[in-house]
């Protein structure tokens, strides 16, 4: 009783902070549109269909210095990057969102990055995609809470299996079947099992460290063979010692009010004045 009043208590608490995080996220939105401020944006931008890519992946390249990138990405996926939302909670939004993918290249006045660290640089450049994509594509936002369908992560019988990590940092490598990641949180575990089952996540293991794992699974699209991996929810129960339960959460949504593709007369070079 007592671990699971903690556990509520700390969803509460999170819940709470983030709703002022997305407040004060919502107030910068509020004042950008009525150009309030002297937020930057990129000196000069282009958004394009994407051409055939060799991998099929998605890639966003923001190295330190004035260049950023992105190719074969849809819509959704460059609003995740750039409101740090996870894509599960970004709402309302047209068919083509996750469907149509495009390459963008973009550069920023090398002044507006004097001074700052490599972390303030990379939230500048979201702060700068935010704005490419309200002038690009007309996108317009707002943030709220709704109760969806989510999966409780909880502790399976018999209790944890992840190992607490000896790394300083944290590695992430998954394919469509497997995952490896080092030195994770649980509310990090949480958004990987969030972005692999294709349903939000919540933390509620009560587990606070910071954890190694490994385990591998058959997608449900492969019909399974002998000796293949178990089913995703089979794999984190007897490869991790957890279980994902069904269950409807309230939790903070990106809802889109509007957007736009991008059409022939938006993309083009655009210079800020």
């Amino acid at each position: 009783m007592i671990s699971r009043a903690l556990n509520d208590s700390r969803w509460r608490l999170y819940l709470a902070f983030a709703c002022v995080a997305f407040a004060c996220l919502a107030m910068a939105q509020s004042s950008a549109a009525h150009g309030a401020g002297s937020e930057p944006g990129f000196e000069v931008a282009t958004i394009k269909p994407a051409a055939p890519s060799p991998d099929g992946h998605t890639h966003i390249n923001y190295p330190p210095g004035d260049q950023w990138s992105a190719a074969n990405i849809s819509m959704v996926a460059l609003m995740e990057w750039a409101y740090a939302m996870p894509r599960q909670q970004i709402l309302d939004g047209p068919s083509w969102l996750g469907s149509t993918r495009f390459d963008i290249q973009a550069k920023l006045d090398p002044e507006s990055l004097k001074g700052r660290s490599s972390e303030e640089e990379r939230d500048l450049k979201r702060r700068m995609v935010q704005k490419l994509l309200a002038e690009r594509c007309g996108l317009k936002t707002h943030l709220e809470t709704r109760t969806l369908p989510a999966y409780d992560l909880v502790l399976a019988k018999g209790g944890s299996k992840l190992e607490v990590t000896k790394s300083s940092g944290k590695t992430i490598s998954k394919s469509r079947n497997s995952f490896h990641g080092e030195g994770l949180s649980m509310s990090l575990i949480a958004e990987q099992l969030s972005q692999i089952s294709g349903r939000i996540v919540v933390d509620k293991t009560g587990l606070g460290d910071r954890y190694d794992l490994n385990f591998q699974w058959t997608p449900d699209d492969e019909p399974p063979t002998d000796g293949s991996a178990p089913s995703l929810f089979t794999a984190i129960q007897e490869q991790l010692g957890l279980k994902l339960e069904s269950a409807k959460e309230p939790v903070p949504v990106l809802a889109i009010d509007h957007i736009e593709l991008p059409s022939a007369h938006l993309v083009r070079v655009h210079t800020n004045p």
